[in-house]
């Protein structure tokens, strides 16, 4: 595995800079209440595995079809709101968390 762990820096570094961007404008006054195309995850739990992540019932991930996954490393958790950010995109979990 190379130095990147396997995610070249024309892929890391924009998903960094779009994940620094949200969580400039979560902490921003007035805050910031997320997208409206977050990705719906159901049956969610908050769970670790090396980081942070969720696991459950994803629909609408524009990668992955519907179904059972697992996020990448989550940054962000709103349990109010019911929304979460990770490396990759946000999600709602529209059912709150197990």
């Amino acid at each position: 595995m190379d130095k990147w762990l396997g995610t070249p820096p024309s892929v890391i570094i924009p998903r960094l800079q779009s994940l620094l961007d949200d969580l400039q404008g979560l902490s921003s006054p007035g805050g910031f209440a997320g997208p409206d195309n977050a990705v719906t995850i159901r049956n969610c739990m908050l769970v670790q595995r090396s980081v942070p992540c969720l696991i459950g019932e994803m629909f609408g991930h524009p990668m992955i079809k519907d179904g059972p996954g697992i996020t990448s490393q989550l940054f962000y958790l709103d349990r109010k709101q019911k929304l979460a950010r990770t490396l990759s995109r946000w999600y709602r979990f529209d059912e709150g968390l197990i």
